[in-house]
């Protein structure tokens, strides 16, 4: 990890890029229901490309490494990561599938429902990783999640592992995980249902943070940061436990405050910060991404962090 504070961090992301579809509703359906919408909204999203951008707009070199569709949706995601100075040179295109889509509806309270149409993103293969992975082994920091198949997170995994890279997964969406992935994983940050199912149990089940935390570091990750919303987060730093608050916002859309605290946590780490301080860095930024509509709009730049930070 960078450690020198006139050398930029390098951040290298390997995901998933979706082209988001998002309605506001005053209150989620239940199951069958049918409510009327409010403002309808068509942009740029997916956990990967999200990560990504709000790497570089926190000031870190970053590259994305994943998949698109030879559509109208993977070309807006070119112009966006091109926009960001996001390095896209990791990217292949197919034309056997369409380009991700979410669609995302959003209650009043700022809660969410996404559901997710993979596309080219389940099209990423372990090759294609490989073939890019000078964007993994220059880089500082390399920030995973699930929203692509697991051989392309297993082999960044490892390419980063050959590398000295450190490697932080973002468990999103949360399924069962290979001991060939955790064993080259550094960090890993489930929110509280992700928690659960990683550790054996229901996304609901009735464990406290510090009970979910110690079934979580039974995987055998070194780091693990637990994500409670406006909780803020609990931290297992090989054995020391933190509680890091949450800042205090007025919620407007949930959808990317994940995404921007795991990017902040990537920056900050790359910067060479201890893991309690990093993850400080992070909930500014995911407390921030919650105050706006949309996702990319709302992903915070680096001088409103350092603004917040220094109130």
């Amino acid at each position: 990890m960078t450690t020198d504070s006139d050398t930029e961090p390098c951040v290298a992301v390997v995901g998933s890029y979706n082209h988001d579809l998002s309605m506001a509703v005053e209150s989620l359906p239940a199951p069958g229901e049918t409510v009327l919408g409010g403002e309808f909204t068509e942009g740029t999203g997916g956990k990967g490309s999200n990560q990504a951008v709000a790497a570089a707009r926190l000031g870190a070199a970053t590259s994305f490494v994943g998949c698109l569709g030879e559509d109208r949706f993977g070309d807006a995601a070119v112009d966006l990561w091109d926009e960001e100075g996001v390095s896209a040179a990791g990217v292949r295109r197919t034309d056997e599938t369409h380009t991700g889509v979410a669609f995302i509806i959003v209650g009043d309270d700022g809660e969410n429902v996404i559901s997710v149409a993979q596309g080219a993103n389940a099209h990423l293969s372990g090759a294609d990783v490989r073939a890019a992975a000078a964007e993994i082994r220059s880089a500082d920091v390399l920030l995973c999640q699930l929203e692509t198949e697991l051989d392309p997170v297993i082999a960044a995994a490892e390419v980063a592992a050959d590398a000295g890279t450190e490697v932080i997964l973002n468990p999103a969406p949360a399924r069962e995980l290979p001991e060939s992935l955790l064993s080259n994983v550094d960090i890993i940050t489930p929110n509280r249902g992700e928690g659960c199912i990683l550790a054996g149990h229901e996304p609901g089940a009735d464990l406290t943070p510090s009970e979910l935390l110690s079934a979580l570091t039974g995987l055998g990750v070194p780091r693990t940061v637990l994500t409670l919303g406006p909780d803020g987060a609990l931290v297992d730093d090989s054995g020391t436990r933190t509680a890091v608050d949450a800042i205090d916002v007025e919620v407007v859309d949930t959808t990317g405050g994940g995404d921007a605290f795991n990017a902040g946590l990537a920056v900050a780490r790359a910067e060479g910060r201890d893991l309690a301080d990093a993850v400080r860095f992070g909930c500014v930024c995911g407390g921030l991404a919650c105050t706006d509509f949309e996702v990319v709009l709302a992903l915070p730049d680096r001088s409103a962090v350092d603004a917040r930070i220094g109130e």
